[in-house]
């Protein structure tokens, strides 16, 4: 009896010790990720004044905003660059001397802002004042209905696409040329890629002349590709799109529906329809931003206001 106790017992020892193994095994096993959550968007408001003077809209043509959700937009109609609270409070209006056709803006994480102007073929650099700082010009030839835009990231390089000489130009905050790269390498023989924006996880993106939007390393080298994967709906990022929190923000070609994408991996998240705060008619695709504190900011310039959404997840 003595011996089947123990025999009891050293099975009972390998059962427990099976079972614990087997306990640990499953519990290393590594989780799947959450399924990213879908956003919504709720209207909260528009503003803008239409005119050619400080503060107001003539035609408005970029816009972007700083850490603070300041907004700032350039107008291609009065040469005005334009700085405005969330709210729409303008704050400061300025023009500059050789810059007569502003195109689009950015804002570095310190406040300075980047102009672009085709037609000079510069980008000039302003400080977070308006005060001038410098005016990149870059050595390629202008050409008529070129498309010049500007991306900086967190560690001070400044890219600036060149629609068309086709490449971009990467420069150190001392505008010292570092690098320069096509996207036609990435898809051979395609044309009209634009704009450039540098999302907040530090990668960049390009707009695709098939209206996708390319996710690149900061050398040019591909991640991925977002697309609609939808038959019949086509994108227009060439008007300019956002990028936040992991999702990419562009509208239809047809300037009253809004699309929305991963960033991971291109998987649509959503399909919102603007018309009811834009109108019905169609009209060229606004340009879009994005701001830190999770607004996203619709540029109409038909009408010369900017629409504000808040974005919920």
């Amino acid at each position: 009896m003595a011996n089947g106790a123990m025999t009891f017992g050293i099975a009972l020892l390998l059962y427990c010790s099976v079972a614990i193994s087997s306990c640990s095994q499953a519990t290393s096993q590594p989780l799947p990720p959450p399924s990213p959550a879908t956003p919504t968007l709720k209207y909260i408001g528009q503003w803008g004044t239409a005119g050619n003077g400080p503060g107001q809209l003539h035609e408005p043509s970029g816009i972007a905003t700083n850490s603070l959700g300041d907004i700032f937009i350039v107008d291609s109609g009065s040469a005005f660059i334009s700085k405005f609270a969330p709210e729409g409070k303008p704050l400061l209006s300025f023009q500059e001397d050789g810059l007569n056709h502003p195109q689009s803006v950015a804002v570095d994480r310190g406040g300075a802002l980047y102009v672009t102007d085709p037609v000079r073929n510069s980008v000039f650099i302003f400080m977070p004042n308006g005060d001038r700082y410098l005016e990149l010009r870059l050595r390629t030839r202008p050409a008529a209905g070129n498309v010049l835009s500007a991306a900086v990231g967190d560690d001070g390089l400044i890219h600036v696409f060149d629609q068309h000489a086709g490449k971009v130009f990467s420069y150190t905050p001392r505008l010292r040329l570092v690098q320069t790269w096509e996207p036609r390498e990435t898809l051979p023989g395609a044309q009209h890629f634009g704009p450039l924006v540098e999302g907040p996880d530090n990668f960049l993106y390009l707009g695709t002349p098939s209206g996708g939007i390319m996710k690149l390393t900061r050398e040019g080298h591909l991640i991925t590709e977002i697309t609609s994967g939808s038959t019949g709906v086509i994108w227009n990022p060439g008007a300019g799109f956002a990028v936040w929190n992991n999702c990419v923000f562009v509208m239809d070609s047809d300037g009253r529906m809004l699309h929305i994408a991963s960033t991971a991996d291109g998987a649509g998240k959503g399909d919102i329809d603007l018309a009811p705060e834009l109108g019905q008619a169609s009209r060229q695709a606004p340009a879009l931003a994005a701001s830190p504190h999770g607004e996203l900011l619709v540029l109409d310039a038909l009408e010369s206001r900017v629409l504000r959404y808040r974005i919920t997840f």
